[in-house]
């Protein structure tokens, strides 16, 4: 029977809290007044705070994901607790038994489906981890494994067992499967936004997977456009500039291990990659849940750079306009101007000066006039056009920051790669190297 029906099942979703509006505060990654806070989906149901649902989905992807992962390659087997006593100092996560972390990890998924279950009004219905939970190996399924090996594989006491058993952990990753098919079913059906940021969670963790070099190519055929595609749709609520920010960043990353497959000398090789290609995860993670905002990693550097890009893109912007509004415009406007400044001071009666000032009067009115009617036109719309040009420079720089694990993986291999020993260090090889003086 699936997870879905197991829990709950007859009861009819609980919508009334759907309607009361959205949390207050932070709760689940909202704010109060955000514009996307209180907005529901007319077609999938409201929901109390989309934004924290949406988050918290893609939390919930990446965590099962990993969950699974840790299930194929941990050490089930393994007693929860060291034998000797207890321990020197607390326990850190590193330190945490297979079957402790993965239980951290089930907990985890248990506390995310209860907070998209609020959001979403479909508490009764929501999935369950009872089953995975009760597939997990205990301390007596592995003594009982053990014991039920012959005795000339039997792993010795005093070394703990470093595969565990094959039908235990088969059983697990169904159960683990089962669950994850259940998750998408219901995120799907209680709202199609949910169910993506569950899909691209889950796809981004399985992307920046710890792995051999080897796999990293595979793991850039082609997935990063669908990863694109959905960081597109989803834009709208996630936090600010994270869809774009990390979009960008997907595909430096797709560029950089495409350049590496082909032998490009001056890209980062997989192994450097492969190897930092989890911490830059981590970055993308922090940045799509709201825990790192992007512009947080700018310096005065990065404004300053911003700054003078959008200033040399707005004088380029003015030069074209006026040149486009010059003849069809303000030349038939001038010529009007001109002409009813020279009939006016042409009928003034007076001396000279008297007809000279009314066409200064004349004309400085008809300029005044003349800019009122454009300018306020042509400044409304470059005020339209200037906040997608800063908002692109921004992107492009806080991309370039979040991008700092790759940059690692750039510098690691340029510290590994041999250097002529006649080159001067951090000089281009293209220029000659220091020679003695040549003196007579």
């Amino acid at each position: 029977m699936s997870t879905v029906h197991r829990r709950g099942a007859g009861r009819e979703p609980a919508t009334g809290d759907a309607a009361d509006g959205p949390l207050p505060g932070d709760a689940y990654g909202g704010r109060d007044g955000d514009a996307h806070g209180g907005r529901g989906d007319d077609a999938a149901g409201r929901l109390r705070d989309e934004r924290g649902c949406v988050v918290t989905a893609l939390r919930l992807g990446w965590r099962l994901a990993d969950a699974y992962h840790h299930a194929q390659t941990a050490d089930l087997s393994a007693p929860q607790r060291r034998p000797g006593g207890p321990p020197v100092k607390l326990t850190n996560l590193t330190e945490m038994s297979g079957r402790r972390r993965l239980r951290m990890y089930l907990d985890g998924i248990d506390v995310a489906l209860a907070q998209i279950a609020t959001l979403t009004g479909t508490g009764g219905a929501a999935p369950s981890t009872a089953a995975a939970r009760a597939a997990t190996p205990t301390d007596t399924t592995t003594a009982e494994a053990t014991a039920a090996l012959p005795a000339e594989t039997t792993v010795p006491p005093t070394e703990p067992a470093t595969v565990p058993p094959t039908e235990a952990t088969a059983a697990l990753l169904l159960a683990l499967d089962d669950l994850n098919v259940d998750v998408l079913r219901w995120a799907m059906a209680a709202n199609p936004r949910v169910g993506l940021a569950y899909r691209l969670g889950r796809s981004l963790a399985d992307t920046v997977r710890h792995g051999e070099a080897e796999q990293v190519p595979w793991r850039f055929a082609g997935r990063q456009h669908e990863i694109s595609r959905w960081l597109d749709e989803l834009a709208s609520v996630l936090p600010p500039y994270s869809a774009a920010v990390v979009r960008r960043s997907l595909r430096a990353w797709a560029d950089a291990v495409t350049r590496a497959l082909m032998g490009d000398p001056a890209e980062a090789g997989l192994d450097e990659l492969a190897r930092e290609l989890r911490n830059q995860g981590d970055r993308w993670r922090n940045v799509l849940t709201g825990g790192l905002h992007p512009r947080d990693l700018l310096d005065e550097e990065d404004y300053a750079v911003v700054a003078r890009n959008v200033i040399i893109r707005d004088r380029k912007l003015v030069v074209q306009a006026a040149r486009g509004i010059f003849w069809p415009v303000l030349v038939p406007l001038l010529v009007v101007l001109f002409a009813v400044v020279g009939v006016s001071a042409a009928a003034a009666a007076g001396s000279p000066t008297t007809r000279a000032a009314v066409a200064l009067v004349g004309l400085g009115a008809g300029l005044t006039a003349i800019w009122r009617t454009v300018s306020g036109p042509t400044l409304a719309v470059a005020g339209e056009v200037n906040r997608p040009l800063l908002e692109g420079e921004l992107t492009v720089r806080m991309a370039g920051r979040v991008d700092g694990p790759l940059a690692d993986a750039r510098a690691a291999a340029r510290t590994r790669r041999p250097r002529h020993p006649d080159q001067v260090p951090g000089g281009s090889k293209y220029v000659a190297g220091l020679t003695p003086a040549d003196l007579p």
